[in-house]
C-alpha cells in the first residue's frame, strides 16, 4: 500500500468543518472590501457575514457547547476535540468581528457620508428640529409599547430571543431603597430612511419590527 494512501486518514490532511466556516464568512467580507463592488451591496455583503455569525453560534457553537459539557472528546476527522475548536473559534471570531467593524467605520460609513447619507449614532449629534421629531415620535411611538419585565425570586428569567435587542437595567422605587433588576426588549432592528414631512428632515434611525406604518415618506 503506497504512502499516500496510508496518509488519506491523518488529521493533517483536513480542515476542521467549523474553522473552514469561518474562512467561508471571511471570503464574504471581502466581498465588503471590494471597492470595485457598488457601494450598497457592499454593505449587503457586511450584513449577511452578521447574520452568518449569528446562525453559526446559534447552531455550530451551540452543538460543541453540548459536547463539552457531555464530556464527549472524541476528536474530528481534522485531530480536533469540542473544547480545541470552541478555543480556535474564540480566537478567529474576534479577529472577524474587528475587521467587520474596521470595514464599517473606516470604509463604509466615510463613503456613505459623502453621498450625503447621515448614520445617527447619538441623540447630541442631531439638530434642534431632528431632535425634536425624535422625542415627539418616541413620546408617541416608541414609549407607549415598551413594557420592562421584572426578575427577582418571584419572578423567572425572561425568555430572551435570538437576535434582538435588550435593555436592562437596575430600577428603584423612589421610597424604597431597594433596587430591582429588570429588562426591556427594545424590538429596534431595521434601518429606515426618515424625512419628516413638514420639518423637512433627513436622517438615518431605526424602524421597530412591531410596526406596521410610520408618519415619515
Amino acid at each position: 500500500m503506497s504512502d499516500a494512501v496510508l496518509k488519506y486518514g491523518e488529521p493533517e490532511n483536513y480542515v476542521n468543518r467549523e474553522l473552514s466556516w469561518l474562512e467561508f464568512n471571511y471570503r464574504i467580507l471581502g466581498e465588503a472590501r471590494d471597492k470595485t463592488t457598488p457601494l450598497f451591496e457592499r454593505l449587503k455583503f457586511l450584513s449577511i457575514t452578521a447574520s452568518n455569525l449569528d446562525e453559526f453560534f446559534m447552531v455550530r457553537v451551540a452543538s460543541l457547547k453540548d459536547m463539552v459539557h457531555a464530556n464527549y472528546t472524541k476528536r474530528d476527522i481534522a485531530g480536533m476535540t469540542a473544547q480545541e475548536q470552541l478555543d480556535a473559534i474564540d480566537g478567529k471570531t474576534h479577529e472577524l468581528v474587528e475587521n467587520q467593524y474596521r470595514t464599517y467605520n473606516r470604509m463604509l460609513l466615510p463613503l456613505l457620508k459623502q453621498h450625503g447619507l447621515r448614520v445617527v449614532t447619538e441623540h447630541e449629534k442631531l439638530t434642534k428640529e431632528e431632535a425634536v421629531y425624535v422625542d415627539r415620535y418616541f413620546e408617541e411611538s416608541v414609549y407607549p409599547v415598551l413594557t420592562p419585565m421584572a426578575v427577582d425570586s418571584s419572578r423567572p428569567f425572561p425568555l430572551i430571543r435570538n437576535k434582538s435587542l435588550n435593555i436592562a437595567a437596575l430600577v428603584q422605587k423612589k421610597d424604597s431603597r431597594n433596587w430591582r433588576w429588570s429588562a426591556c426588549r427594545a424590538g429596534f432592528h431595521a434601518w429606515w430612511s426618515c424625512r419628516a414631512r413638514r420639518a423637512n428632515l433627513s436622517f438615518i434611525w431605526k424602524k421597530s419590527s412591531s410596526e406596521t406604518s410610520t408618519n415619515c415618506s
